[in-house]
This record gives structure tokens, sequence and C-alpha cells, in this order.
């Protein structure tokens, strides 16, 4: 800059002005996915922390309050649940902990189903105790995490589940992680199931997996031990659960 020189003869010198030095678009944008990834490691752990405590909880209440009396709050019978989040069973896993129970209702929506119920029951699959496989889907992250543990399943575990007028006891069978696009592991006989044959009764639990990657499926697959009618009570294997 040039210098001003001032009426009475004094000459004022004026010293260079430094630009700025420019902002790096490249920074800019590094540390906006920085803040994103931070943003996005929040949410996540709100919903491994938060929201699945939140909302396991409240489906967990839920299937308790279902049968007791409560008005809105009975099982339709499986033969007669046509619409999507109709509830007609109950599902209890020991191995999932012993104060883990969910809700089976009609049909995979995320909505109704799925989020708020917990477990649902693929349209058009067999109804607990008939053969065929009684296939069901529920979420193993985020909105209560129904089968976030599904991948415990072992040799020896069973899974129960409630109707109006039978309990159904399914032990466990195989576990296999499969492209989304394999369908046939719901089949009445299941693709991919090893000891699969026709007129046999099972029960399929699906879920997507990794959790929050969800690339692929993982699959479990059971079969009926046996039927008890609900006149008899709960099975003593819960009932004797610590």
């Amino acid at each position: 800059m040039s210098n001003t020189e001032l009426p009475d003869g004094t000459t004022i010198r004026w010293a260079p002005v430094k630009s700025r030095p420019k902002t790096s678009k490249v920074l800019v944008f590094g540390e906006l996915l920085s803040t994103f990834g931070i943003l996005l490691g929040l949410f996540a752990a709100y919903q491994v922390f938060i929201q699945d405590e939140v909302v396991g909880t409240k489906q967990t209440e839920l299937a308790k309050e279902f049968g007791a009396g409560i008005p809105d709050k009975e099982f339709t019978n499986p033969e007669l649940a046509k619409s999507v989040g109709q509830v007609f069973a109950r599902m209890y896993v020991p191995r999932f902990g012993s104060d883990w129970t969910r809700l089976v209702a009609e049909g995979t929506r995320w909505h109704p189903v799925l989020n708020e119920i917990g477990v649902g029951h693929y349209v058009n699959s067999a109804l607990p105790g008939e053969a065929g496989n009684f296939a069901v889907a529920a979420h193993r992250g985020g909105f209560g995490a129904s089968f976030k543990n599904i991948h415990q399943l072992v040799e020896g575990d069973r899974v129960y589940v409630e109707t109006n007028d039978y309990w159904y006891v399914y032990k466990y069978l195989q576990t296999k992680v499969v492209e989304p696009t394999e369908v046939g592991v719901i089949d009445s006989v299941p693709v991919g199931l090893d000891v699969g044959q026709q007129g046999g009764k099972y029960m399929t639990m699906t879920s997507c997996t990794p959790i929050f990657v969800n690339t692929h499926r993982i699959i479990v697959w059971l079969e009926l031990e046996k039927q008890i009618p609900s006149s008899a009570g709960k099975p003593k294997e819960l009932v004797e659960v610590p």
C-alpha cells in the first residue's frame, strides 16, 4: 500500500496488509465428514443402548399383557389372523433371557409389526403346529432388537410358542447365513436345511445380519418337538427358568 503525506509534512507509512490464507475445500469437506461420522456414531449408540432397551421393554410388557383378561388384548385364533398386525401367539426363547417374550403378529411389515409388536409371521407360511414351515422375522438392531441374539441359539435350545389352545415346543436344528435373495429358506421344506423333508413341521426364525449392516440374512431352523394343550399350563421348562 502507498504512503500518505499529511498537511504538516508528516508521512504515514502503511504496513502492507497480509491476505488471509484461503481455506482448503478439501479441509472443509474433511471436517464435515468427521462431524457426520461423529453424529452417525452417536445415532448408532442411541439405537443400541437406549432405543433398543426402551422399545424392547415396551414389547416385553405388551407381550405379558395379552391373555391376562385385559380388553382388546386377547389372542386371535391363528387361522383367523388374516390382517397385518393381528396378534395370534406369544414366543418364549430362554436362550435370550429368562424374561424374554414377544408377541407374534401377522405380516412382516416394519409398521406396525416389527417396530412396535416385535415378531412377524410370514404371510402364507404355515401356522404353529402345522406341517410345513412356520416362518417369522424380527429386527436384530433397532426397535427392540427382538432377535439380537439369534446367533446364540445352539443344539439343545428350545423355542416355545403359545396360542389360545396350545403350546408348541420347537427344538433347534441349524443356523445358516444366506443372501437376501435366498427366499427358499422359508419354503415348506426349507432350502438349505440339512434334514428337511416333506411333511416336516418346521419353524424358521429370520433376521438381517450383520447388525446395522444388513447385507445378509441369518436363519435359524427348528422342528416341532411336542404340542401341549393350554389347559395343561405353562411348560415346566419355562416355569423352572431361573
